[in-house]
C-alpha cells in the first residue's frame, strides 16, 4: 500500500478533520487529572512513572532503547529482529513512547487548564506528533512491527487531537499527518490482524482501531471494510476473550483490564453516535467489569496475576469500572477462570486469593505464568503475600524465565522444575491441569478451600494439593501436600510485602495497620532477598523495573508424601484449637485425594 506524504494530502475532504465540535465522547476528559502525571507529561515524559524516557527534538529519541541505550534500526520493519535474543533490547520498552498516549494526557491538560497551560500542552502535542511522523516513515522502523502498536497509536491520536481541534497552532500540518497515519495504520492492521494462535489482546486492540478508523473516517476507500472487520472480530472474540464468569482467557488480569477498556471504548464510540452496540461487545464489557471489580483491592489496585506490561487502552485514568461497593465477607469462586476469593471483615479486613486456574490461552499460553495454586494475601491495607510481577518480555532471557516461572510465585517447586515447560519467552509446553476440589463455608464461620494441580505428575510423578482454612477472627492455615513416591527436593516460597522479623520459630510482619505472625512447618526455612545465583527474591512492581523482596524459602528433601503447614495469625488463638483445625483440614484433604 502507498500512502501519500502528509504535504500532498488535503485534510478538508475528511469530516473528522473539518468538524468544529469533538467527534468522540468527552466525559473522559472531565475526570480529575493527577498532578504528578501532568507535571511528568508536560516535562516530556510518559504518563506512568517508571518509564525512563523523555522527548527531545532529536529524531533518534523514538528509536533509542531505554533499557540498553542502543538504537533500533530504521529499516523495513519486516527485517528487524525483535524477539528474545535480539541485539537491541526489550522491544516493549521502545514501543511505549510511540503509542503516543502521552498526547491524550496533554489534551486533557489543555481541556482542563488555563490559557497558558493550554498553549503549552497543545504546543507539546504538535511538536511530539509531527516529530514522530518525520522520524517514522511508513513501514520503516520498529514501530510498524506490531499491528497492535499501530492500533493503539491510531486510537490515541484520534482522541488527542479531537479534543484540542479549536486550539491547534499548525492545523495545516497536523490534520494531513493525522489522515496519513490513520489510513496507513488501518490498512496495515487489516492486512496483518493477529489471528490463529495469536488471538489474544493484540486482536482486540487491532479490531478496535479498525472500528475507529472506519467510523471516524468514512471517506477513506477502505473505511467500510475496516469497520466491518473490526466489529466482526470484536463480536466473534467476545466469548473467547472473556470467559463466562468474566475472567480472561489469557490468565493475565492486567490484560483483561486492557481488553475490557478497549471494548468499553468501542461501546462509548458507537453509543455517542446513536449506533447499535453488538451483543457480544456489551457482554464482554459487563462480565469483565464485574470480575475486575472483584479482583480490585480496597486501595483500588488490581491483583497482579500473570503477565502485565503496564499498558493501557488509552490513558491511565480511563475507568469503566462500576462504582465500588463495600465487599461482603465470605467466599467467592470464579469457576471457569479459576480463582477463589476469601474476604473477612473485622478490625483488620483481609482478602486471600487462590489461583486454581489454567496456565493460559492455548496453544502457546503466552501470557500465563506457572503459578498454579499461588496465593495472594492482603490485610490492614497492606500486601502480605505478593506476586512477583513480570519485569521484561524480550530483554534478558534469564530474568524472563524467572519472573514467569514457579519459583517467583507463592507456591511449591518440585525438583527445581516449573509447573510447565518454558519453550520460549512466550511459549509453554506440558501445561498443567489445575482445579478446585472442595469449598465449604461452615456454620461456625470456618471456611475451607482445597485445590490441586498435576504440573509435576508427568515429569516427577508428583501431585501438589493445597488446602486453606480460615477461622474467624484473623487466622489462616495453608497445608501443602505433595503426593507421589521416591525422594524429591521440594521448596515452598512465600514472597513477602513486609520485612519478616524472626521471633523464635515465627516471623513477625509489622504493617502500619496490622501485625501478623507467620509460621511454617515441614522444612528448613530461610529468608532470601535479591539473590542472583540462582535468581530468587525479586519483585517487579512496574514493567522494566525490579527490586529485591524478602522471600521465606522453605526446603525439604526426602520421601513423599510430605506436608508443609503455614499459619498466618492476626489475632491470638488457642494453640490447641489451631492444631485441631489443621488436623480437620488434613482429613478433608485426604478424603478429597482418595475420591
Amino acid at each position: 500500500m502507498t500512502v501519500p506524504h502528509a504535504d500532498q494530502l488535503d485534510a478538508r475532504g475528511y469530516s473528522y478533520c473539518c468538524a468544529s465540535e469533538p467527534q468522540l465522547p468527552v466525559w473522559f476528559y472531565e475526570t480529575q487529572l493527577d498532578e504528578a502525571m501532568s507535571a511528568r507529561v508536560l516535562a516530556g515524559g510518559l504518563p506512568e512513572a517508571g518509564w525512563d524516557w523523555r522527548w527531545s527534538h532529536d529524531p533518534e529519541v523514538w528509536h533509542r532503547a531505554p533499557d540498553t541505550g542502543r538504537t533500533w534500526p530504521r529499516q523495513f520493519f519486516g527485517s528487524i529482529p525483535y524477539r528474545e535474543g535480539n541485539p537491541h533490547g526489550d522491544v516493549r520498552r521502545v514501543w511505549e513512547p510511540s503509542r503516543l498516549q502521552q498526547l491524550v494526557v496533554l489534551a486533557r491538560i489543555a481541556v482542563q487548564g488555563d490559557v497558558s497551560l493550554r498553549e503549552r500542552a497543545v504546543g507539546a502535542m504538535e511538536a511530539q506528533f509531527l516529530s514522530w511522523i518525520d522520524a517514522n516513515p511508513y513501514l520503516t522502523g520498529a514501530h510498524y512491527v506490531s499491528a497492535m502498536e499501530c492500533g493503539l497509536r491510531l486510537i490515541a491520536v484520534c482522541h488527542a487531537f479531537d479534543q484540542v481541534r479549536a486550539w491547534l497552532r499548525q492545523p495545516d500540518r497536523v490534520w494531513p499527518a493525522v489522515v496519513r497515519l490513520v489510513e496507513g495504520h488501518a490498512e496495515l492492521i487489516r492486512q496483518r490482524v493477529s489471528l490463529y494462535s495469536s488471538l489474544g489482546n493484540h486482536t482486540i486492540a487491532e479490531a478496535t482501531a479498525l472500528v475507529y478508523a472506519g467510523v471516524l473516517f468514512p471517506e477513506m476507500p477502505h473505511a467500510a471494510q475496516w469497520r466491518m472487520t473490526g466489529l466482526t472480530l470484536l463480536e466473534s472474540e467476545s466469548s473467547h476473550q472473556v470467559l463466562e464468569d468474566g475472567g480472561g482467557i489469557e490468565q493475565g488480569v492486567c490484560y483483561l483490564k486492557f481488553i475490557s477498556d478497549l471494548y468499553g471504548l468501542v461501546m462509548a464510540l458507537l453509543e455517542s453516535r446513536g449506533e447499535r452496540i453488538p451483543d457480544g461487545v456489551q457482554r464482554a464489557c459487563t462480565k469483565s467489569r464485574t470480575f475486575l471489580a472483584a479482583m480490585t483491592d480496597d486501595a483500588g489496585g488490581l491483583a497482579s496475576i500473570g503477565d502485565g506490561d503496564g499498558g493501557y487502552a488509552l490513558d491511565p485514568a480511563l475507568d469503566f469500572s462500576p462504582a465500588r461497593q463495600a465487599r461482603a465477607p465470605g467466599l467467592t469462586t470464579f469457576e471457569e477462570s479459576g480463582y477463589s476469593l476469601l474476604e473477612s471483615v473485622g478490625i483488620s479486613p483481609a482478602r486471600l486469593i487462590l489461583d486454581h486456574g489454567p496456565l493460559g490461552m492455548a496453544p502457546c499460553y503466552a501470557h500465563g505464568h506457572a503459578d498454579a495454586l499461588s496465593v495472594l494475601f492482603r490485610t490492614g491495607g497492606q500486601d502480605i503475600l505478593v506476586d512477583s510481577g513480570t519485569f521484561t518480555y524480550s530483554g534478558d532471557p534469564d530474568w524472563r524465565r524467572y519472573f514467569r516461572g514457579t519459583s517467583a510465585h507463592n507456591t511449591v517447586v518440585v525438583d527445581g522444575l516449573d509447573q510447565a515447560v518454558q519453550e520460549t519467552a512466550f511459549q509453554w509446553s506440558s501445561p498443567f491441569t489445575s482445579r478446585r476440589v472442595c469449598r465449604a463455608e461452615c456454620a461456625n464461620g470456618e471456611t475451607i478451600l482445597i485445590a490441586m494441580h498435576d504440573g509435576y505428575l508427568g515429569r516427577a510423578g508428583v501431585v501438589h494439593w493445597r488446602g486453606i482454612i480460615y477461622r474467624s477472627p484473623g487466622w489462616w492455615a495453608i497445608v501443602d501436600r505433595l503426593t507421589g513416591s521416591g525422594t524429591h527436593e521440594v521448596e515452598l516460597n512465600w514472597h513477602l510485602g513486609l520485612t519478616p522479623i524472626p521471633d523464635g520459630n515465627e516471623y513477625v510482619l509489622e504493617g502500619a495497620n496490622s501485625r501478623i505472625r507467620l509460621t511454617v512447618e515441614g522444612g528448613m526455612a530461610a529468608v532470601h532477598r535479591g539473590q542472583t545465583a540462582p535468581i530468587l527474591g525479586w519483585r517487579s512492581s512496574s514493567y522494566g523495573m525490579k527490586e529485591p523482596v524478602a522471600v521465606l524459602h522453605v526446603t525439604y528433601q526426602g520421601a513423599l508424601p510430605h506436608d508443609f503447614v503455614t499459619c498466618l495469625v492476626t489475632r491470638d488463638h488457642d494453640v490447641a484449637e489451631r492444631q485441631a483445625a489443621v488436623s480437620s483440614l488434613r482429613k478433608v484433604m485426604y478424603e478429597a485425594q482418595t475420591h
